[in-house]
């Protein structure tokens, strides 16, 4: 080991390193480095802390030189492919992901590579380096959920050997036999989830997914993570979000909830709306099943939220409320008068031209990519499919922690609790107050 790593100003740098302080850290490792220009621990720093700090470009020239030592290239290699897919160069990423995995498999390299892939479309490719990384962990959770995840807008034709694609294949199939029209005899419902659950416990993995939303999307990209980004750091609407209204339907029990999801599934939209069905997780936002209809322009959501509750009047139930939401509910507290619609005329609360200049600085920090490198969104594949049984599961947990007793209505095993009680458990008398009120 190099006697610069055992020197106070050295570990001076770790210590700001640790605790975040990077500027802190770069001053001090400048003075270090004009004494040790070349050392490997210095260099190594200098890239960790670029890194850190998301200066892609600095990090990259780090760790390039990095590579001249030979020391832990798999590292050196992950780490570059981590910086160019943040600079939106993706294949470049994957050349490093390979690299990585060429010169030690590993593990965070091919989910790496998994994303990498998944982000460009190329699903055959993503499921091939997740399915390596299950080789070198079979308990692997991320490249286990990422496969389940991809299942829902990709059939692969090969690959059928492994558990996952086998059993996402075989609940697939219990779609073709579900009349629809049925659903609203809740003994329907409980066949197909008792078919599910049966053929899910014929597999010996541990099958599991922490989220609580499922989704039927189209190609389109909402770009949300922009938006939210934008919102958190100026406390500005994002002027996209002006155009963006949802059909919300709010339902009262975790059987209705089910229902819905159904009708969502075999829903015919002209423009194959983004939609989703979710229980309610966050702090204080009332009601507890939900879905939405994601809708461009208020005319748009009226029509389909008149049709919409036909179909749900007619063949599940009477006891919902729909309404059309303005953007989302986050904005409310900061610009109240967003949230009033206005169905015959212009909106109470109009984009502000001063925003534009905020919008940009965000949409500056996001590298533009070549065309090659862009990203290319899956469509939802029409049916049943491992990830929604998994998440209706965890529905079920949460009827069962709010005490709404309606789950045993379709599933009469016993039922744990999992990651959602945690989530909950600030909340817990809000959720069962809802509930409670929701019952009167």
């Amino acid at each position: 080991m190099s006697d610069i790593t055992t020197s106070k100003e050295f570990k001076d740098v770790v210590k700001n390193l640790n605790a975040r302080q990077f500027d802190t850290a770069l001053n001090c490792l400048s003075k270090l480095s004009t004494i040790h220009p070349n050392d490997y621990y210095i260099l190594k720093l200098f890239a960790s802390i670029y890194f850190k700090k998301s200066e892609w470009n600095n990090a990259l020239k780090y760790y390039k030189k990095l590579l001249v030592f030979n020391r832990d290239k798999f590292k050196v290699y992950n780490n570059l492919g981590l910086i160019f897919f943040n600079l939106g160069k993706i294949n470049k990423s994957i050349v490093n992901f390979k690299k990585s995995t060429n010169d030690v498999p590993n593990l965070t390299a091919y989910n790496n590579l998994g994303i990498a892939y998944y982000e460009l479309g190329k699903f055959k490719n993503a499921i091939e380096n997740y399915l390596a990384a299950l080789e070198l962990d079979q308990n692997n959770y991320q490249a286990k959920k990422s496969i389940i995840n991809l299942l829902t807008f990709y059939q692969p034709n090969n690959f059928k050997k492994n558990s996952i694609v086998k059993l996402n294949q075989k609940i697939s199939q219990i779609y073709k036999e579900i009349q629809i029209e049925n659903l609203n005899n809740s003994y329907e419902i409980k066949k197909i989830f008792s078919s599910n659950k049966d053929i899910i416990k014929t597999f010996k993995n541990n099958f599991f997914l922490d989220e609580t939303e499922i989704f039927r999307k189209n190609s389109r990209n909402l770009n949300c993570t922009r938006h939210f980004k934008i919102f958190n750091e100026f406390k500005i609407i994002p002027k996209f979000c002006f155009s963006c209204y949802k059909v919300q339907i709010t339902l009262f029990n975790v059987i209705d909830l089910i229902k819905l999801y159904f009708i969502f599934n075999n829903l015919s939209l002209k423009k194959n709306n983004i939609r989703k069905c979710m229980i309610e997780m966050r702090n204080n936002i009332k009601g507890n099943y939900k879905g939405y209809i994601y809708c461009e322009g208020l005319d748009e959501a009226k029509l389909i939220s008149d049709s919409l509750n036909e179909i749900i009047k007619k063949a599940y139930s009477q006891e919902f409320k729909i309404e059309i939401k303005h953007g989302c509910s986050e904005f409310y507290e900061s610009y109240p008068t967003f949230k009033n619609i206005n169905f015959k005329g212009k909106q109470e609360m109009e984009y502000r031209s001063e925003w534009e200049e905020k919008e940009n600085i965000i949409d500056k920090r996001i590298p533009i990519r070549e065309n090659n490198d862009k990203k290319i969104l899956g469509v939802t594949i029409k049916g049943i499919n491992l990830s929604d049984i998994l998440i209706i599961k965890n529905w079920l947990v949460f009827a069962k922690i709010i005490n709404d007793e309606s789950y045993k209505l379709i599933y009469d095993d016993e039922i744990g609790t999992n990651f959602i009680e945690n989530i909950l458990k600030p909340q817990l008398d809000f959720r069962k107050k809802e509930l409670k009120f929701n019952k009167n």
